[in-house]
């Protein structure tokens, strides 16, 4: 099953330049360089009051995400991880399960519901995810759930930036233009659907896509 690696995290402003330049020349290469990912993506809220950054790794299963190799590269970070790490706050961090997707193209915006109390989909929660993917505006529709195997927690990379929180899982709704994505989250914020399973605490946030980076086919 196709899984995602979820992240959600603000940064420590003295730590802001750093946390770009690494993340952009350094992290997104490095993760994506692991066997078994596929592409790496990041956004920045431009709407709600959740954490500021957004990103998330599509991998060929959740195994992936506690392979050696995988390991390796968590319990050696990096200089500059090492000094990334100290300026992550309020980090959200949860290996998912790829529910459901809908359509074919990816969105300069994405709508992202996270589930943070409980998420259960009801089993035609693949119809409502394809219709969804079809209304005006809406380039692709994913729904995660928390996957059973979470990467191992006592790793030196997560260790040198504290305990992580999880999530149940996530609505991620991806737009053509930023007014599509504020509709879309106006439309969630008054009702979510029922066939998500969302109950308890859960947070309406708007992202603008700032890069992504595939694995190379060569």
């Amino acid at each position: 099953m196709t899984a995602v690696l979820a992240i959600w995290n603000d940064c420590a402003p003295e730590g802001l330049e750093h946390f770009e330049r690494w993340y952009i020349r350094e992290h997104l290469q490095e993760r994506v360089a692991v066997p078994g990912f596929r592409f790496g993506r990041r956004y920045e809220a431009v709407g709600g009051t959740d954490r500021r950054f957004f990103a998330f790794y599509e991998v060929d299963s959740p195994d992936v995400l506690s392979s050696p190799a995988y390991l390796e590269r968590l319990e050696n970070p990096t200089p500059w991880t090492q000094e990334a790490m100290r300026s992550f706050r309020r980090m959200v961090r949860t290996v998912c399960d790829v529910r459901a997707a809908a359509g074919d193209l990816a969105g300069g915006f994405a709508v992202v519901v996270r589930a943070d109390s409980a998420m259960a989909p009801t089993p035609g929660v693949g119809a409502l995810v394809a219709g969804f993917a079809r209304e005006e505006g809406i380039a692709r529709v994913h729904l995660w759930t928390a996957a059973a195997r979470q990467t191992p927690a006592d790793t030196a990379e997560m260790r040198s930036r504290g305990k992580d929180q999880l999530c149940a899982g996530a609505l991620v709704v991806e737009c053509l233009r930023r007014g599509d994505a504020e509709r879309v989250a106006s439309a969630l914020s008054r009702e979510l659907p029922a066939g998500l399973g969302i109950s308890g605490g859960h947070v309406i946030t708007v992202y603008a896509l700032l890069c992504t980076h595939q694995r190379s086919q060569g």
